[in-house]
């Protein structure tokens, strides 16, 4: 039930926007497949998978999340058996199966259940991953906050996520992280130049900002504000005080919690040039950050993910696609850069 509960969820909210935008018009890698025909879909991927010949990346980086969960049904139903396990099955015994596994069952998981597993992933073992935690909830809207809520309850037998948020953080950001959780955020996409004005003038007086000492009123314009509003009140701050919000962030706060906040005045800001980076760190250096890599590939890739390649071009003069081919192998750098456009 809790798995129909979901899908259910997946269906209706999967092809929705579920963050910020800043880019007019964002441009996604992966459009809903039309025609389409999830029963056909399921005896290619049957077949595919059993003769192992036949490719699997066209089909499944070239299907909305939507269509995805609705060929794992036919899957299910015609077969009796769950895709996500055969296509994990599929690239057994190869480079980087480990790392393919875990993005093969992110493909069939509705985005709060994706969005509650990479919370989870940023608070498990020593230290936390601030930056995590605020890119999704300050970026998220407020009914796939509740969503994932729910999501990460059903997931990790009933643990509630604001209390695990309130363990792992501390200080002004803990209070930001419980804010946001309330869920209360104005969607209104009109801005009150007063509302805005209000905003600014108490959080910064012309002479000094304090946000590390009373972070109060700024948690309130991070959670509660149309996001709108917040860009504004981002823009007039900077023409104030001649910073960039992330310049003024980084002064303000310290260590994970300057991480956090700095995550979220981005992810609001410019969700693009963000991400672009989580994607340079990812596969910049020794190793790969293969849970970074995984999350802003699945979760953007119907909503912005050709713009922030472009973004990532024109910062780092590298594509996308080369770094992932450079940092990765086998079937999962060939889903990977699928999802990106790549014809591999």
């Amino acid at each position: 039930m809790a798995r129909l509960v979901l899908l259910l969820l997946g269906l209706a909210l999967c092809a929705s926007v579920g963050h910020a935008q800043n880019d007019p018009k964002p441009k996604p890698t992966v459009f809903p497949a039309s025609p389409f025909d999830a029963q056909a879909d399921a005896e290619y991927l049957h077949e595919a998978l059993n003769n192992n010949k036949s490719a699997i990346e066209p089909i499944l980086s070239r299907r909305s999340l939507k269509q995805r969960l609705q060929i794992a049904e036919k899957y299910k139903s015609s077969y009796g058996k769950n895709l996500e396990n055969d296509v994990a099955k599929y690239a057994q015994n190869c480079l980087f199966c480990s790392s393919f596994g875990h993005m093969s069952e992110l493909l069939f998981s509705p985005l709060p259940v994706q969005y509650s597993h990479h919370l989870s992933k940023a608070m498990v073992g020593p230290g936390t991953t601030e930056s995590v935690l605020t890119e999704i909830l300050c970026g998220s809207k407020n009914n796939m906050i509740r969503n994932i809520t729910q999501a990460y309850a059903e997931r990790y037998d009933g643990k509630n996520l604001l209390a695990d948020l309130e363990d792992e953080t501390s200080s002004d950001l803990k209070s930001l992280l419980a804010l946001l959780m309330r869920a209360n955020r104005s969607e209104t996409y009109q801005v009150n130049a007063q509302d805005v004005n209000d905003d600014v003038l108490a959080l910064f007086n012309n002479t000094d900002i304090n946000w590390c000492e009373d972070s109060s009123r700024l948690n309130e314009v991070l959670a509660l504000r149309s996001f709108p509003h917040v860009r504004r009140v981002f823009h007039e701050l900077s023409r104030k005080t001649g910073k960039t919000i992330t310049d003024i962030v980084d002064e303000q706060f310290y260590f994970g919690n300057k991480k956090g906040f700095v995550a979220c005045v981005r992810v609001m800001q410019e969700p693009q040039e963000y991400f672009a980076d989580v994607l340079n760190d990812a596969i910049k250096g020794l190793g790969t950050n293969d849970d970074a890599l995984i999350r802003v590939t699945l979760t953007r890739s119907e909503i912005d993910l050709e713009t922030i390649s472009e973004k990532y071009e024109q910062k780092y003069g590298d594509s996308v696609i080369d770094g992932i081919k450079r940092d990765t192998g086998g079937t999962y750098r060939k889903m990977l850069t699928a999802f990106f456009g790549g014809d591999n």
